[in-house]
């Protein structure tokens, strides 16, 4: 870590950008409601899940008149996001927005590097399977219902001690999942909690869903309008970033602001315009960094939802009126709330958090592994030089040369997931396997004419 590069423009620190979100501003009220609360609908996962017959309940969208084909990206995008109670239909025209955004930014920054939308292609289809209650149900179910014999080999004890870093103490290994014991007896018994899973799965398909289009409304348009003044500029200048960042909002993410996202375009400017290829990388992936952390300061309300909605389910479902829950049971669930809820956020993350790419499945709760056939990191991303980029990495522990105790306890914290995002970021930003199409032709064809494929023509 020699030679400090030059700032592009004058950016703010990544603590700046994130330090507001602190855990307990997302956190689940853990007070059992009153008696006299209205019980909130219960949804069954036959009206989300069932492939077989989706079709018929998700109606084939025609795309708006006089676009089948539209004239440009920024078209594309704005069509998508208009797009309104279709949210499986939405998430596959995001995932391939994506991708047509990701195919042409690798062509204008030298088609070496991925980018940001490279990744976000991924990461959206990985969630295209949460949206259809795919990747969810079999540990959920196991989790909340099974017995403490069958958790307890389903779900060993957890030891969670973080292996980086200096002076971090040893954490003591957590609780086995059976504080959910005490409900167990009561299973099925006028409480209604055999429909929490269905109620859950519901909650947690609709969260995701919304960030999944928070973040394409925002960025989407953003890349587009990119390429759209990038294209038919061999080498672009001032005038051509100037526009780009004319509408992007100054100061901080959780305050709203665009300021990350400002820095960000500078960077991909400059490393379109640079031929030293070490260079060229560590610009992209500053550019990389920093929209993926306002990325995730945005992201925060709808990942932490979602992750405590079992417990928040389960509190409405247990304080409703008319479930007769006997005082002395009311008072041993009040005390074991905190418990269940710490112990479902590990159980989710170790279990349930995984991003598929082309060609491996990564389990979001443990250390990323080398890519496949490759190093860790590609030549021109086994040192950083460039200062900025080592100061970001470093915040959130990324800036060594290797990822052991990278995997995030809690998807929840988002220092954690920064963690292995960056992790993640620079490992995988010279694999050509993530420039590869998300769908094959026949699903590709299907979105195309916005409609969700069927089974037949393979998996999602």
């Amino acid at each position: 870590m020699t030679t400090p590069a030059k700032p592009l423009m004058p950016a703010a620190p990544a603590s700046e950008h994130a330090a507001s979100f602190q855990e307990t501003a997302y956190r689940t009220s853990r007070s059992l409601p009153a008696e006299s609360a209205k019980p909130a609908a219960l949804v069954t996962r036959s009206g989300v899940v069932d492939r077989a017959t989706r079709a018929a309940r998700v109606a084939a969208v025609e795309a708006p008149a006089g676009t089948s084909e539209l004239p440009s990206l920024l078209d594309q995008v704005h069509a998508v996001i208009a797009l309104k109670d279709q949210p499986v239909l939405r998430n596959l025209l995001i995932t391939q927005c994506y991708y047509e955004l990701s195919a042409e930014l690798v062509k204008l920054l030298g088609g070496r590097n991925a980018h940001w939308c490279t990744f976000a292609t991924w990461a959206s289809k990985t969630a295209g399977r949460f949206i259809r209650n795919e990747e969810v149900p079999a540990v959920l179910r196991r989790l909340i219902v099974s017995g403490e014999d069958e958790r307890e080999s389903f779900l060993p004890r957890f030891s969670f001690t973080r292996l980086r870093g200096q002076g971090e103490s040893e954490r003591e290994s957590s609780p086995r999942i059976s504080a959910l014991d005490p409900l167990t007896p009561w299973w099925g018994h006028g409480l209604g909690l055999m429909d929490v899973p269905e109620r859950i799965l519901s909650e947690l398909s609709s969260d995701i869903a919304l960030g999944n289009l928070k973040v394409f409304e925002e960025l989407g348009p953003l890349f587009a309008r990119m390429i759209q003044l990038y294209r038919a500029c061999p080498r672009p200048g001032e005038a051509q970033l100037e526009a780009l960042i004319e509408g992007l909002q100054p100061g901080p993410s959780p305050d709203g602001g665009q300021g990350l996202l400002r820095s960000a375009m500078a960077h991909y400017h400059a490393a379109m315009l640079t031929e030293d290829r070490d260079k060229q990388a560590e610009l992209i992936l500053l550019a990389n960094a920093r929209v993926g952390l306002h990325e995730q300061v945005r992201l925060q309300p709808y990942i932490a939802r979602a992750l405590n909605g079992p417990i928040r389910c389960m509190i409405e479902t247990v304080g409703a009126p008319g479930r007769r829950l006997p005082e002395a049971l009311r008072s041993m669930v009040q005390d074991k709330l905190d418990k269940v809820q710490a112990l479902w956020r590990l159980a989710a993350t170790k279990e349930m958090m995984t991003m598929r790419l082309p060609d491996e499945l990564l389990e979001l709760g443990h250390d990323l592994p080398a890519p496949p056939g490759s190093p860790l990191h590609c030549l021109e991303l086994a040192t950083i030089e460039d200062r900025e980029l080592y100061e970001l990495l470093r915040e959130y522990d990324a800036h060594d040369h290797t990822t052991t105790g990278c995997g995030a306890e809690d998807w929840a914290s988002l220092s954690e997931r920064m963690s292995y995002i960056l992790e993640l970021f620079r490992s995988r930003q010279c694999c050509p396997k993530l420039l590869d199409r998300p769908f094959n032709r026949d699903q590709h064809v299907e979105i195309l004419a916005w409609r969700v494929p069927m089974p037949i023509h393979g998996d999602l």
